[in-house]
């Protein structure tokens, strides 16, 4: 009972407090994920939609099902006349008074043949169906923005991490230098330099704050979250054996995966299923309607009174729309347009999921051949930026060799980072045009 409480409790909370992120805690892209899916609004529209056709299709098929209702009226008319005959036999006339009518029943009528409506019902369920792609369209294409979001804020907190170790290490520098000018070691001119550089790194860190504050926000909208997030700049290195498709393999199985090209198909088959229905709409349709009830003038007291006055009515009818005043040919042609334009969105879905697919397995590619280099790339920078450190304190390098070698490791970082984060990020654009994530 307890635990059916607290979960009525947070089934009405907001979401925003659901999902708050403690201080302290750094999110990861699952988290980020899990959080979008369950508060998305973009998602709750799609889930609305998916709702609304399916409510169509239940419409639809009601057309063809029994349809039952019941009834009971009391009515009153008057002035009334009434015969009667006096002492002597003769026949005497009275007006006035009223008649009273009970009537109660039971109907029910049944659409026997009709084309239409089943055409009807199967573009209903068509259109069903485009809605569910459409759905795991939304819901795709969130996790890939929150994915991208994701790891934009990576790499802007990686990049304020390295404008932070830049300031301190000009910081330092700068005192070295100082230091260095009073025992002659150095000139003023290298002395300069090194402020110069002190001075870019504040400004460059201070770009990077303003910038690392942005992609929060932006991660946070997404997330639904009234506050900002906050993640780590580490990203482990990816396994890059999995096999990717090639462009050959391109089949209409692996295009067909793509719930965009779901809800373009589904939409189709749904217009040509209403053209079909305004065009049979033309055509006779015969229906089945049966009645039972009571009628008297006074209300039925038991079995036998309503039997007494009971009655029935069966009646099999065939319509046929002749002219309605041109009204069915419009429908036809709007049907038949419609279903064109579909066919025309159909045709382009199809291109852009093959396009889709392969600028994401050209970008797998470019970004597995990124990170096999980055590793060796931020060792060797590493250690060129500490050994160039130690001949700059023992007076065999120069300060220009000291700056180049510190702006070189700090890019590195930063590159191996962007690198990761893109490998990613091409695993889920691949990922989004298969229809998975």
């Amino acid at each position: 009972m307890k635990n059916l409480t607290l979960l009525m409790i947070l089934s009405w909370l907001p979401a925003s407090i659901l999902f708050a992120q403690p201080a302290d805690q750094l999110l990861t892209v699952d988290q980020c994920v899990e959080m979008a899916l369950k508060q998305s609004p973009d998602l709750v529209r799609a889930q609305s939609n998916l709702i609304i056709a399916g409510a169509g299709l239940q419409t639809s098929v009601s057309g063809i099902l029994p349809h039952v209702s019941a009834s009971s009226s009391y009515g009153q008319s008057g002035p009334a006349t009434s015969y009667t005959t006096d002492p002597l036999g003769v026949p005497v006339i009275t007006e006035g008074g009223k008649n009273e009518s009970y009537r109660t029943s039971l109907s029910a009528s049944q659409s026997v043949v009709n084309l239409s409506q089943w055409a009807d019902i199967l573009g209903s369920y068509k259109s069903r169906q485009a809605a569910k792609s459409g759905y795991q369209q939304s819901m795709a294409s969130l996790v890939y923005n929150v994915k991208a979001a994701y790891y934009n804020l990576v790499k802007l907190q990686k990049a304020m991490e390295v404008a932070e170790a830049s300031v301190k290490q000009s910081e330092e520098q700068s005192k070295q230098a100082k230091l260095m000018h009073q025992l002659g070691s150095i000139s003023q001119a290298d002395r300069l330099k090194i402020q110069v550089r002190l001075m870019q790194s504040k400004i460059d860190l201070l770009n990077a704050q303003s910038a690392q504050l942005s992609g929060r926000q932006t991660l946070a909208n997404i997330l639904g979250l009234a506050g900002e997030v906050r993640v780590g700049s580490e990203v482990a290195f990816p396994d890059t054996t999995k096999q990717i498709f090639t462009i050959e393999s391109l089949d209409d199985k692996i295009i067909e995966s793509n719930p965009g090209y779901l809800s373009a198909q589904k939409n189709y088959q749904a217009k040509k299923s209403s053209a079909w229905s305004a065009y049979l709409s033309k055509l006779p349709y015969l229906s089945f309607s049966y009645s039972y009830g009571y009628s008297d003038s006074m209300q039925f007291t038991n079995h036998d009174s309503w039997n007494a006055h009971d009655y029935w009515s069966a009646s099999l009818a065939l319509n046929w729309n002749i002219f309605d005043g041109t009204a069915s040919m419009a429908r036809i042609r709007q049907a038949r347009a419609q279903a064109r334009s579909a066919e025309a969105d159909l045709i382009s879905a199809r291109q852009s999921v093959y396009s889709e697919l392969k600028q994401a397995k050209l970008g797998m590619e470019t970004a597995r051949e990124a990170v096999s280099l980055v590793g060796d790339l931020l060792q060797q920078a590493k250690e060129d930026y500490r050994l160039t450190n130690e001949k700059y304190k023992l007076g065999s390098a120069s300060v220009l060799d000291l700056l180049t070698s510190q702006l070189t490791y700090n890019q590195a970082q930063q590159q191996a980072t962007n690198a990761l984060c893109e490998y990613y990020l091409a695993d889920a654009r691949m990922a989004k045009a298969l229809g998975q994530w």
